[in-house]
């Protein structure tokens, strides 16, 4: 889909890109990749049977989300980190720029993975194999939450950066709430009330005192499997250093027993189940919102966010 994030290149660009990288390989082809919503992407095959994956952030001219600013930064960042620190299949980064020399954006080639992604191949895995996939996809979103920090916050935003939790998740929502305003966006629920709402419970994040590396896109879009084991995670540009609990696994909506299982958690505290759904309104909130930054085909996204998000504020605020 050509949604305005996606920064299409013409063919001689790429060409420059390639050769720029990988200046002793012979360049074979190379075919857009569709499943993404955010990054244009980029399949290319060399004619010595290798293949790398390249990546190229939105043109500077298009507006983003706040949160989206500078991510790739943060992406070619954490995916550095986690293959350093832990055991997480990530792709290898082979190649970052973000000189913009080249190319009107950052961009950056990596390792291409083996298999498909399991939105893909989902329905070919039998039920064990799916729930298999979700509880190590539990035990490997615990290993890069183990990785820890200094500040709070997005990488690539030093305005989203502190030691307090609790301060940060707050400009966070305050931008996320600002980002709608400028756009016009009905979120359907009242930005002053919720804010009044999380001063009120603020004493349920001052109990996250470790800022910790949150993937917080770990969805069956970003899983890649192959002969029903999984081969890599992707996606790693919406990282940030908070409360593992934003990890997509811990939604309150979408909660699978076999990733807890694999996470090492038996049973949530009633504490954490309402930070739970702060954070389900944060990213419900932005959900709302991509149609419109992206101009996606249809408002679907739009009216799916915004029915749930009116449901958990109800959850978070029974009146």
């Amino acid at each position: 889909m050509a949604y305005l994030t996606k920064n299409i290149q013409s063919e001689s660009t790429l060409t420059k890109l390639i050769q720029q990288a990988f200046p002793e390989r012979k360049l074979e082809n190379f075919r857009e990749l569709t499943e993404g919503y955010f990054n244009i992407a980029y399949e290319v095959s060399f004619d010595d049977g290798t293949a790398s994956i390249l990546k190229i952030a939105p043109h500077p001219k298009v507006t983003v989300m706040t949160y989206e600013q500078n991510i790739m930064e943060s992406e070619v960042r954490s995916m550095r980190l986690v293959a350093q620190k832990t055991h997480v299949p990530v792709p290898r980064v082979e190649f970052y720029d973000p000189s913009c020399q080249w190319c009107s954006a950052p961009y950056f080639f990596m390792e291409k993975l083996k298999g498909e992604s399991l939105s893909t191949r989902k329905s070919r895995l039998t039920p064990q194999e799916v729930n298999d996939v979700y509880s190590l996809v539990g035990s490997l979103t615990k290993e890069i939450n183990q990785i820890t920090n200094a500040y709070f916050g997005y990488p690539g935003l030093k305005k989203f950066q502190g030691e307090n939790w609790y301060e940060v998740f707050c400009e966070m929502l305050k931008a996320v709430m600002m980002d709608a305003e400028k756009e016009s966006i009905d979120l359907k629920i009242s930005s002053r009330e919720l804010l009044d709402l999380l001063d009120k419970d603020k004493n349920l994040f001052l109990e996250v005192v470790t800022p910790r590396l949150v993937h917080w896109d770990i969805w069956d879009g970003n899983i890649f499997i192959e002969d029903g084991r999984l081969t890599g995670i992707i996606d790693w540009e919406r990282c940030l250093w908070g409360d593992p609990l934003m990890e997509v696994g811990f939604r309150s909506y979408a909660q699978s027993p076999d990733f807890l299982r694999g996470y090492g958690i038996g049973q949530l505290t009633e504490e954490e189940n309402r930070r739970i759904l702060w954070y389900d309104l944060y990213l419900l909130m932005i959900v709302a919102q991509e149609h419109v930054y992206r101009k996606y085909e249809t408002a679907d996204s739009y009216d799916w966010a915004t029915t749930l998000l009116g449901k958990k504020y109800i959850e978070l605020n029974p009146k």
